[in-house]
Order: structure tokens, then C-alpha cells, then sequence
């Protein structure tokens, strides 16, 4: 009984511990984010950062610059999304926000010091209306951040329900995807708090 009494009081305070501990971690400094940058950016389509989340904008086309081999094939493959700032800019957290299965499949870059663009993330089998890329204690600086869409793909899902295969028809076949908002932010230090100047 001794040794069931000990191992209860043990548990007890494992879990009392667990608790405090969970409480400190949640009540730490709220993060406070800038007002969305992507409202100042320049895109081809400004629907899809205006703010306004009953409008959409459409992906459009990937021409490259460059006309090797690679670069035609990609934009036979992908349409894009992209935002650019002629300021470099802080950039903490990405937000996605469209319909479900506009953007099952996509990647997140962004565009480095030389312009060349960088992998923040490969999404799939995403069917979230709001998808969030969250950067905070490492941010990137950048000119730019662009969406890379597939033109199509074997979804695993038809109407909400899993498929046991990919290779049942596919995701829709436009050359486009709509995109109802994408925004950026980045934190911002809370201001300290000043002196009393009570006596």
C-alpha cells in the first residue's frame, strides 16, 4: 500500500509539475505582429494581396528570363505567385488563405541577395483555407517571395474524401489557381514599459 501510496503522490507531482510548467511556456511574452506588409507589395495580380479575403487573384504564368532547357520545362509545369517590395524586407510569418484544393500542392521561396530564389517550404496534401508559414526567431530578408504552383496534380482527394491511389483523375486542369490573400508579417518588439514617475 505504501509503495501505491508513493507512486500516486509521484504522479501527482509529475502532473502538478507538467502544469505549472505548460503555464509558464503559454503565458511567456506575447509575439506582436506588424500590420501586413504585402498590402505595399507590387504582384501581377493585387487581388491576392488587397487584404480583402472575398476577393481573389489567379497564379499566372512562370516565364523565366532564362531560356535553357530547365527553365522552359518549369514553366510548363508551374504558374506562380509573387510579391515584390523595393525595399528589402523583415519577413517572420507567411499567411496562405484560398479555397480548398486551389493549393494541395505548392512551395514557398524567396528571392536572396543575388535574386536567385530560395526554398522556404514544400507543401502537399494541403487542403487548408489558411495556411501559415511561421518564421519567428529567424527571419529572412528579401525583395520578394513567390508561391510555385504545379499546373496540375493526382490529388489524393475528391470532395473532401481520401483516396486509397493518386492516380485517379487529378486536380483541377486550369492554368491558373485563385488565391484569396496572401500576407506577411514580421514581429515587433513590445515597447518597454516606462518608469512611474509617482514619489
Amino acid at each position: 500500500r505504501k509503495i501505491i501510496m508513493t507512486r500516486f503522490t509521484l504522479s501527482i507531482f509529475i502532473l502538478l509539475f507538467a502544469v505549472i510548467y505548460a503555464g509558464c511556456i503559454f503565458t511567456g511574452p506575447k509575439v506582436i505582429w506588424s500590420e501586413n506588409l504585402a498590402i505595399q507589395a507590387n504582384s501581377k495580380d493585387g487581388k491576392m494581396h488587397d487584404d480583402n479575403i472575398y476577393t481573389a487573384g489567379e497564379s499566372s504564368p512562370l516565364i523565366s528570363d532564362r531560356k535553357d532547357k530547365n527553365s522552359v520545362e518549369e514553366a510548363d509545369k508551374y504558374t506562380h505567385a509573387t510579391l515584390s517590395w523595393v525595399q528589402t524586407q523583415k519577413i517572420e510569418k507567411i499567411v496562405i488563405k484560398s479555397d480548398e484544393g486551389q493549393l494541395e500542392f505548392f512551395e514557398a521561396l524567396y528571392a536572396d541577395d543575388e535574386g536567385n530564389w530560395k526554398s522556404l517550404r514544400s507543401v502537399r496534401d494541403n487542403l487548408k483555407t489558411a495556411y501559415s508559414i511561421n518564421m519567428l526567431g529567424k527571419p529572412i530578408m528579401t525583395k520578394a517571395i513567390r508561391l510555385k504552383i504545379p499546373r496540375r496534380w493526382d490529388s489524393r482527394r475528391v470532395g473532401g474524401q481520401k483516396r486509397r491511389t493518386r492516380g485517379e483523375t487529378g486536380a483541377p486542369q486550369g492554368t491558373s489557381k485563385k488565391i484569396r490573400e496572401i500576407e506577411v508579417y514580421h514581429s515587433i518588439a513590445p515597447e518597454p514599459e516606462m518608469p512611474s514617475t509617482e514619489e
